[in-house]
């Protein structure tokens, strides 16, 4: 079975500039990730999409393929997965013959996941009915207590907050962490989606494995987590 990882790293980020080849420890987000694919047992091809010179080089120097630069009008933050992953698809058919079966997302600003979650990832997408599989956490803000704003008053999302105020009687919700889509290339033109109607979930409840990093704290939060957490872990009482 052909499984490609396509790892998604475009080159513009208000919140930090290049911000998928910046490092943490001595590793690039973009190194960390090609990394991690490799390791996977069930993956066979790496690609990474890129708009910028500079990340193709970078990833073609860690063993990845990229073949080609993203077209600016997908290279934006306006840009959807779908249409990215379809970019992708549609050049490797058209220059290399090459369709996968199975393509796994891997976005490099979630650059902390467990050993053999990309693999499992695949197993339980080939062995299920599913049509997709996304890594996912619980939700911490549940939308029964948000509120929105208008004029100088909060509004609530739910007329019935107050109800929803003890957090261990709330439904449990989930959303994706962004480590990880897996998910069948047939999707893209049978539901014009990477999902389907039949999406399956990886719940990742250690909390380090869920940092996404998007603004230059979050990137200061992923190399304390690297540098600290499993000394802090081991010294805790708590643990």
């Amino acid at each position: 079975m052909k499984v490609l990882a396509l790892i998604l790293a475009r080159g513009g980020s208000k919140g930090i500039p290049k911000k998928n080849i910046q490092k943490i420890g001595k590793n690039s987000l973009l190194e960390l990730t090609i990394s991690h694919a490799k390791k996977s047992k069930l993956i066979n091809k790496i690609l990474v999409s890129t708009d910028l010179q500079e990340i193709k080089i970078k990833a073609l120097k860690n063993g990845a393929e990229a073949p080609f630069l993203r077209p600016k009008k997908i290279s934006d933050k306006n840009a959807t997965t779908f249409q990215v992953v379809k970019h992708a698809i549609n050049y490797l058919e058209k220059t290399e013959q090459y369709v996968p079966d199975i393509i796994v997302i891997l976005q490099p600003t979630t650059p902390f996941r467990s050993k053999g979650i990309i693999d499992l990832s695949i197993t339980k997408l080939r062995k299920n009915d599913y049509t997709s599989i996304v890594s996912v956490c619980n939700v911490k803000m549940h939308p029964s207590i948000l509120f929105s704003k208008k004029n100088k008053y909060l509004i609530p999302l739910d007329k019935n907050f107050e109800k929803h105020t003890i957090r261990q009687k709330r439904e449990k919700m989930y959303y994706p962490n962004g480590s990880i889509y897996t998910f069948w290339t047939t999707n893209l033109k049978k539901f014009n989606s990477i999902y389907g109607p039949k999406i399956g979930s990886i719940i990742i409840k250690k909390e380090e494995l869920n940092l996404d990093i998007d603004t230059l704290f979050d990137l200061f939060v992923a190399n304390a987590t690297l540098k600290n957490w499993k000394i802090f872990q081991k010294k805790s009482k708590l643990n």
